[in-house]
């Protein structure tokens, strides 16, 4: 009876030494960062709807943490820094904000190119899989969303494409500024979302490019009133990165929930919330007496589109054998067939 007592005392004592490791092992935990407000469809919706996703998924192996409205580091243009830093694990990132060092994906903010978020963002992603976008070398990308289109917002009068003429309007960066050139206006950057509002009602500049459903995100809408939504000025790269080092970290369980998500699955997820909000957005501004939506003459549409004509050449050649330009046609082609 003693030999009995003693073997499961010892049984229960192993036991509990090797099973104590794996009881005792707390999650990975990622912090995800944006400095856009909380009430964004962005932070309100998508993220988490997808770290619940991954976070169930990896049965308690992860746990990611959401810090929305700019609580680990209030500047959208130092977002990218924090997470190459190890300050944050993900971010959500103006590719814009850092200009040169994602070039394909400026290519994005063509005018006339794309109709809808959920489009622009599944071609980038398409593209990034055949591995066509640099500037990742030491990220991976959890997923990506180009915002739009975006469209002219001003509080001058604008009713016909010569009222752009002189106008000062925000640029977010130098393809931008291109457009807004080639529109006769005048091209004002350095200016982040989160300052145009201000800038507007300051008469700093009379009007901005930007997607409808962050016209309130933004409070432009408080400032601007004109409205052209018939002319789609290109999409804005909004992307969220993880560093290659603390991907490749994750214990296999929680990578692999990670990878079931990420990509595709989340750009998908934030691409249709944000055409929901543009949708939103252009109700609400057809419910407000103030705001007056603007389509351009064909003749105007058609001018512009000429105007912008030279803007794509420098994507659209060959160079080392891949046509850029074309390469991206492609990929939204098959996104609109359902591929």
């Amino acid at each position: 009876m003693k030999t009995m007592k003693f073997l499961t005392a010892t049984a229960i004592l192993f036991g509990a030494v090797f099973m104590s490791p794996a009881l005792a092992q707390e999650p990975v935990v990622l912090k995800f960062a944006s400095a856009f407000p909380p009430g964004s469809k962005t932070n309100s919706v998508s993220v988490p709807a997808f770290i619940k996703a991954v976070e169930e998924a990896s049965e308690g192996t992860l746990k990611i943490e959401h810090y929305p409205g700019g609580t680990l580091g209030a500047s959208p243009a130092t977002q990218l820094k924090l997470v190459e830093d190890g300050v944050v694990d993900i971010a959500e990132v103006v590719a814009s904000y850092t200009p040169g060092r994602f070039a394909e994906l400026e290519m994005f903010e063509l005018p006339f190119v794309f109709e809808t978020t959920r489009e622009a963002s599944l071609t980038a992603w398409k593209l990034y899989e055949k591995g066509l976008l640099t500037g990742f070398d030491n990220l991976e990308l959890v997923g990506i969303a180009e915002v739009g289109p975006y469209y002219l917002h001003s509080k001058e009068t604008v009713e016909q494409a010569s009222d752009i003429g002189g106008q000062k309007l925000r640029a977010g960066g130098p393809l931008q500024g291109a457009v807004i050139q080639a529109m006769g206006g005048v091209a004002v950057g350095g200016m982040p979302a989160t300052q145009i509002a201000e800038n507007i009602s300051r008469s700093v500049v009379s009007g901005t490019l930007m997607d409808l459903g962050n016209l309130y995100n933004f409070r432009i809408a408080d400032a601007a009133t004109h409205h052209v939504i018939n002319v789609p000025l290109g999409n804005v790269t909004v992307m969220f990165p993880i560093s290659k080092k603390k991907y490749e970290s994750l214990p296999e369980k929680a990578k692999a929930a990670f990878d079931k998500y990420r990509g595709a699955w989340f750009s998908t997820l934030l691409a249709e919330n944000l055409d929901k909000q543009n949708d939103e957005t252009l109700e609400r501004l057809k419910a407000e007496p103030k705001h007056k939506l603007v389509e351009f003459s064909e003749a105007d549409v058609a001018g512009l589109k000429e105007k912008f004509g030279s803007l794509k050449d420098n994507w659209d050649a060959d160079k080392g054998g891949v046509n850029l330009y074309q390469e991206m046609l492609t990929a939204r082609d098959a996104v609109r067939a359902g591929e």
